[in-house]
């Protein structure tokens, strides 16, 4: 997974094929000309993986003044394979709604042979997966850590709706995805192998969560499903919190790098951790 120098070739290459959009409006392929120094901020890279070039290119606005879009960041996602590029994303005008946005790429990665490439914005964080064959696994995201033996990757929706999808990176399939969960994640906790959320509430008008105790939400790694148990705050007390391996808070926004741990990191919460 090496980061290498952007050539020409490659800028040229991505801007001759067909690309999807993830706005509401068709993709513009990225001319460096329409984007000047004093509005925009420019930055791409291109990580290898395997026989794979993932290539990451953002345009972030630093001007306050602007009447057309993008407002605060435009966004590229392409994986090459050879000549020829295999998957493309667009997102022409991605909305911070108050918290972390644009593509990251997060210096914690998955075990090889995949690469994550974290999408943050709009309400709809995505994590996409891909595979040093070139495969593409979209899924929904925004944070994420990894089981102890490695095997799954836990991928945490950052919307306004509670989401968790389940990624088993041995079979290489998704084993749970949700936009329904039952609670809110607040704290993910992990005790003799069991792995389990507490659910976040929103007492007085602070507009703040909290941990509600009493309630645990506990992921059965054979079943796949999320089962509701009754915890006590001892129980919940000796379990081992855990820590996201990528969390999209302690990073610059709409950067094309492997980001790094900025002074946002104990910012608000957002929209929608606030409720």
């Amino acid at each position: 997974m090496k980061k290498t120098k952007i050539c020409i070739f490659v800028s040229i290459l991505v801007l001759s094929v067909s690309l999807h959009s993830d706005g509401a409006d068709p993709c513009r392929p990225f001319i460096s000309e329409q984007y000047s120094q004093d509005q925009y901020k420019v930055t791409q890279s291109q990580y290898r993986n395997g026989d794979i070039v993932i290539l990451v290119i953002e345009a972030k606005r630093i001007s306050r003044i602007n009447k057309e879009p993008p407002y605060a960041c435009r966004a590229w996602l392409y994986v090459m394979k050879g000549k020829h590029t295999i998957f493309q994303r667009c997102f022409n005008d991605i909305d911070p709604v108050g918290f972390s946005y644009g593509l990251f790429v997060p210096k914690v990665q998955p075990p090889f042979p995949y690469f994550a490439v974290v999408k943050n914005g709009d309400y709809d964080g995505r994590l996409f997966l891909v595979h040093k064959d070139g495969e593409v696994f979209d899924l929904i995201g925004g944070f994420y850590f990894l089981s102890e033996n490695k095997r799954y990757i836990f991928s945490h929706y950052a919307s306004d709706s509670p989401g968790l999808a389940v990624f088993d990176l041995k079979e290489r399939r998704v084993v749970f995805s949700s936009v329904e969960l039952p609670a809110y994640q607040h704290q993910w906790y992990i005790k003799k192998g069991a792995y389990y959320f507490t659910a976040s509430e929103w007492p007085g008008s602070s507009g703040i969560p909290s941990e509600k105790e009493g309630v645990a939400y506990f992921y059965d790694l054979s079943s796949h499903k999320i089962i509701e148990k009754k915890i006590t705050k001892k129980e919940v007390e000796v379990s081992k919190p855990i820590a996201y391996e990528f969390d999209p808070r302690n990073c610059e926004d709409c950067v094309a790098t492997h980001n790094k741990a900025n002074s946002r990191a104990q910012r608000r919460p957002s929209r929608w951790e606030s409720r």
